[in-house]
């Protein structure tokens, strides 16, 4: 294997050479000095990588009993209630003349109301 300058490492990495430097002087890639210049194996960029890989990514069983785990009652309250307002706020735009285009573009900004950004009524005069 070969030794990589500070510029190839931070495209293979895709990050800012200064970014690269920042993690070789506070010792999280190792590397090394050759006539002056700063150079880091390959080997060493393939041990970052996996490194960054196993505390990043989670497992497929992880993945897999994230994903199968039961909501817990306030989630399900929580999707309760976007149902029910989504569901009066269709009764109620269609004697207004709301489109259904409409609403289904105010049904994909829900998470700004279920999350207190915004009220129902905010996001429909924005998409009308």
């Amino acid at each position: 294997m070969g030794l990589l300058t500070v510029r190839e490492v931070a495209q293979r990495l895709r990050l800012h050479e200064m970014t690269v430097r920042r993690h070789i002087r506070e010792g999280r890639l190792r590397a090394l000095r050759v006539g002056g210049r700063i150079r880091v194996e390959e080997e060493e960029l393939m041990r970052l990588s996996l490194l960054d890989r196993k505390r990043d990514e989670p497992t497929p069983e992880q993945l897999r009993a994230r994903i199968l785990a039961p909501l817990s009652n306030d989630e399900l309250d929580r999707r309760r209630k976007v149902f029910d307002d989504m569901r009066r706020l269709r009764e109620k735009s269609l004697p207004l003349g709301f489109s259904t285009a409409t609403l289904v573009r105010v049904a994909r900004r829900a998470a700004e109301v279920l999350y207190g950004d915004k009220t129902w009524e905010e996001l429909i005069a924005e998409e009308s």
